[in-house]
């Protein structure tokens, strides 16, 4: 049977059901209403909804065929007037089967009579975590703490599963060996099923520190009038716009449907980090969004895996300030434009996504997915982060996600808690650039050369970048000492001298602009 496309709408006393379905014949099509479930059977379609609320057949309840756009329109009652039912977008969690929870069986080993009695279940429960059946149904308990960092338990632990875990909810270990040897570029961690977890951060941090780059930095700093025109504009499509519903559009319906329709057991210890996650995945989309207006390109896939801490180090955060510091960290270590101020126009963009709710945030992840998809050898961390996300997203509780952005308005995050020497690195250079403000004597090439120079000895121990100020390209202009000596030697004629002098002016022109252009950078 096939599952037809569908979308619904809702008023205050009715939902309506679309649904697509053409060349079906009417007189056999059936529908039927039980409780919060509803049914569609017309060869060969077939379609269960389970709704977020109660619903009853009454004499309001009708349904329109379109023969020409083979669209059919359901109209069913709301058992409660004026009940809004939450997620109606949310189309693969209205196709999954509610689960209902069950009592476990309690079953208690008994020991030496020595030992206290105890409560098995509270036993299972301090082993594994409190079970839940749909994060929805703790929306009434207490809200996270995003910024409490959790205490992890040192104490040995004798698992099933051999090696590290991984992936959405760490659910996964041992199945990256043979991708990692396939698609060496898939991961920055490169033996991801035996370094253990508590380690892949410093790894982490340690190659950040070795990627970042002084003069690629203080060269956005300065020249940014490209970073100025990606941290103007507003993006409603990224952001969506407050007052206003999220839309889907037809291929992210589509996509939707085609979802896998599970339900997922997250204990607490890792119900906080699977939040976070959404944090660092949404950034890494956000910053590609805004640096490619929207547009995309062939490098979406790189720039969304290499600011992901997530997806490159399968790393996971236990509050919220580690996620932002992560992001910005690695959103000034390694894409084309690396700026203070684009970071922070960045996470404002999270907040707002946040802000504005579970399907806003939902579109952003069907956006990695779509782009990880395309993607030659990062297309495997869609089953292992992605999918997972999207569906789990739809059973996710809406409190906790708008919470997670209050939570980022609240995060203080300095340049000098990145650990990079920001703040010292601007005020040398800075003061540096001060001196060499254009005046007078700045005009003359030996003035320029000489202020060049002052410029480059002084900012080489904090950028390194003496030698490729300093030192001229022997294949694009000849080097000082040859210039000046040229300049000696010159005096055989009068004619020679008067064309040998103009030459070696435009040389040294050529020299003192490529110069200053160097020294920017």
């Amino acid at each position: 049977m096939l599952t037809p496309r569908f979308s619904l709408s809702q008023d205050a006393d009715l939902v309506y059901i679309h649904i697509t379905a053409p060349y079906i014949k009417v007189s056999e099509s059936e529908c039927y209403i039980q409780d919060d479930e509803f049914y569609f059977y017309s060869q060969p379609y077939y379609l269960r909804l389970h709704l977020p609320g109660q619903i009853v057949e009454n004499e309001l309840s009708t349904s329109k065929y379109d023969v020409d756009t083979g669209q059919l329109t359901v109209r069913v009652a709301k058992e409660t007037k004026g009940e809004t039912f939450e997620g109606l977008d949310m189309l693969t969690k209205l196709l999954t089967p509610k689960a209902h929870a069950c009592r476990n069986r309690e079953i208690e080993v008994l020991g030496n009579s020595d030992e206290q009695p105890c409560d098995s279940k509270s036993k299972i429960v301090e082993a594994h975590g409190e079970v839940k059946v749909s994060d929805d149904e703790a929306a009434d308990d207490d809200e996270f703490d995003w910024f409490l960092e959790q205490k992890i338990n040192e104490s040995p632990c004798h698992v099933l599963t051999k090696g590290p875990s991984y992936g959405f909810a760490h659910r996964k270990s041992n199945v990256l060996q043979d991708l990692i040897t396939g698609i060496p570029e898939l991961l920055d961690l490169k033996d991801p099923d035996h370094v253990p977890s508590n380690e892949r951060r410093a790894l982490r941090e340690l190659q950040e520190n070795e990627q970042f780059n002084c003069e690629h930095y203080l060269a956005d700093l300065f020249d940014d009038e490209v970073i100025r025109g990606l941290v103007l504009p507003d993006y409603p499509e990224l952001t969506g716009t407050a007052g206003e519903e999220t839309v889907f559009n037809e291929a992210e319906k589509e996509k939707l449907r085609q979802l896998p329709r599970r339900e997922y057991i997250i204990s607490d210890s890792e119900l906080k980090t699977t939040y976070l996650g959404l944090v660092d995945l949404v950034f890494a989309y956000a910053y590609n969004f805004r640096f490619t207006q929207g547009e995309g390109n062939v490098e979406s896939d790189w720039t969304i895996c290499k600011l992901s801490s997530t997806l490159s180090w399968l790393d996971s955060f236990d509050n919220i300030h580690d996620v932002v510091l992560s992001c910005a960290r690695r959103s000034l270590c390694f894409p084309l434009y690396r700026s203070w101020d684009l970071f922070t126009r960045v996470l404002n963009d999270v907040k707002t996504i946040f802000m504005m709710g579970r399907s806003q945030v939902l579109k952003c992840l069907l956006g990695i997915h779509t782009i990880l998809k395309e993607s030659e050898t990062r297309y495997p961390l869609n089953d292992l982060y992605i999918i997972d996300y999207c569906v789990w997203l739809q059973s996710a509780d809406s409190k906790r996600i708008a919470s997670l952005g209050k939570a980022l308005e609240e995060v203080k995050l300095s340049k000098a808690d990145l650990g990079l020497r920001l703040e010292e690195m601007e005020a040398d250079a800075r003061k540096l650039t001060d001196e060499c403000q254009v005046n007078t004597y700045c005009h003359s090439s030996e003035g320029k050369q000489g202020d060049i120079e002052r410029l480059a000895e002084a900012l080489s121990d904090i950028v390194n970048v003496k030698d490729s100020v300093v030192d001229s390209d022997d294949d694009e202009c000849d080097s000082k000492d040859e210039d000046f000596e040229s300049d000696e030697e010159s005096t055989d004629n009068d004619e020679t001298d008067d064309e040998t002098g103009s030459d070696e002016s435009d040389d040294s022109q050529c020299k003192d602009e490529e110069k200053i252009k160097q020294v920017s950078l």
